[in-house]
């Protein structure tokens, strides 16, 4: 095992917590030198210590290391920068005892956005941004944070890159390594930058529109509102953040390369187009469903809370305007495989991924023609491509796999006392992260009844589920080195 290489990248990943650290006791600064300023500020000083420290003291190692040790850089620095993270929480206090500040720390670096906050607007502003900062980091990831600053480029961007990058999404990929941490930087950075600026004219305070843009770009949930989205009750806010919450969960190369050459390319791919329309069928079924029941007093407030809430699960964001753990059960089911199927590879959302449902439902619509017509030749086409066979076949295992993990933990959720409601659902938002569950784990509820045991293993599935799932199976089960 290269322990000097995985040490300095490890480094590396705590340094750029320890930045977005600093910032926040600027903020806090600004704020009038709040509650966080304390807590902020030695956070961030024993983190910048504890990823300095390699750096200096551990000699280069310019040895190829295994596709392994790229793992453990991986899992190391995003645990690690969970752990640092609680710090600020914990050393704040209030309602972060050590289990909820593992919470809060982990559904912001995984972009999950779930809470185990009751009264969410008594934070500081500091911390507020400390909050969101999370989401922005993980949304990006750790690693290619690390990544954009490593002195080198060689065998180690590459191993490290490979395994931050979904294999579904390297067919729009088509740069080589450090042009894709381009395309995802650039990406990122200017939609962040266009949604302030579109928040703010629309009615956010300036730190309301900072905080929310770092969100909604990740594709997170955090808020500095308890009403989340809905504190505002503006259409328009709305509006902007679902348009954002969609770009957000779509492949940042489509995104690049039609912005590069002023196109609508991004609208042409198969997969794109197979992700937007099942948020519109999604959006209108759940419409169909909240009139015939009643829920809402018009038509209007209806499509806008079905709309907004559709989009908001299906991009894995997770902020709300109502509480839909209140909508009739077909709403619901509805709700739930969007939190399942989320958004495009290559981009910020979570769970199984858009791309990997559309592969899964060609491949089966072709073995159903081959049962027809045993002697013909059906590929699995992408576009006018052909899939490559061993890609559907790794996509199905890993559809498979993502749901026996999904029932594993509601297993185990169940073992510690949730009911069905809560123990499924919290599940799939927890592997997805999506952030809000249903029943008890809605929208408008929190995590805080959770029992601790069940909040430490829900921060180890929302790893699991940012990490791609594979990532700890390789680390943990196979020894060998590969």
């Amino acid at each position: 095992m290269n322990i000097r290489a995985i040490s300095r990248n490890v480094g590396i990943a705590l340094m750029v917590s320890a930045l977005f650290m600093f910032i926040s006791v600027l903020v806090s600064i600004i704020y009038g030198v709040d509650s966080s300023f304390s807590p902020l500020l030695l956070s961030g000083i024993l983190t910048f210590l504890a990823g300095i420290f390699p750096i200096i003291f551990v000699p280069r190692n310019h040895s190829e290391i295994t596709t392994r040790e790229g793992v453990v850089i991986i899992v190391v620095s995003w645990v690690l920068s969970c752990v640092f993270g609680m710090m600020p929480y914990v050393l704040w206090g209030g309602e972060f005892t050590l289990v909820n500040a593992w919470f809060e720390s982990v559904s912001g670096f995984t972009t999950s956005g779930g809470t185990i906050l009751n009264d969410i607007e008594a934070l500081p502003h500091g911390l507020l941004f400390w909050r969101s900062s999370t989401h922005y980091i993980g949304g990006l990831g750790v690693v290619l944070f690390m990544l954009i600053i490593l002195p080198n480029v060689g065998t180690v961007k590459w191993r490290i890159s490979r395994m931050e990058v979904a294999d579904v999404s390297r067919v729009n990929y088509n740069y080589k390594t450090n042009k894709i941490i381009k395309v995802i930087l650039s990406v990122y950075l200017g939609l962040t930058a266009l949604l302030f600026v579109l928040l703010f004219i629309a009615g956010m305070s300036p730190f309301d529109a900072i905080n929310h843009a770092l969100s909604i770009v990740s594709t997170g949930g955090f808020s500095t509102k308890n009403a989340s989205i809905g504190a505002f009750n503006s259409p328009l806010i709305e509006v902007i953040s679902m348009a954002f919450m969609i770009l957000g969960s779509i492949h940042f190369g489509l995104l690049y390369s039609s912005v590069k050459h002023n196109n609508l390319n991004v609208f042409k791919d198969p997969i794109v187009q197979f992700y937007l329309m099942s948020l519109l069928v999604a959006s209108v079924l759940v419409s169909v469903n909240l009139i015939t029941s009643g829920t809402y007093n018009s038509v209007w407030e209806t499509i806008r809370q079905a709309f907004f809430n559709v989009i908001s699960l299906g991009s894995s964001s997770g902020f709300t305007i109502s509480d839909t753990a209140l909508w009739p059960p077909f709403s619901i089911l509805i709700l739930l495989y969007m939190s399942v199927q989320c958004g495009c590879s290559g981009s910020t959302t979570g769970g199984l991924k858009a791309d990997r449902v559309w592969i899964i439902t060609k491949a089966t619509r072709s073995q159903l023609l081959r049962t027809l017509h045993p002697n013909a030749v059906i590929p699995v086409k992408y576009g006018k491509n052909i899939a490559d066979p061993a890609l559907v076949q790794s996509v199905a295992i890993f559809a498979l796999f993502y749901m026996l993990c999904c029932l594993f933990f509601a297993l185990i959720y169940a073992a510690v006392g949730l009911d069905f409601m809560d123990s499924t659902t919290a599940s799939i938002a927890m592997i997805g992260n999506i952030g809000p569950a249903f029943g008890s784990l809605g929208a408008f509820s929190n995590f805080a009844a959770v029992p601790a045991i069940g909040k430490l293993v829900m921060g180890i599935e929302m790893i699991a589920g940012r990490l791609g799932l594979y990532a700890l199976v390789i680390l943990f089960i196979f020894n060998k080195r590969i």
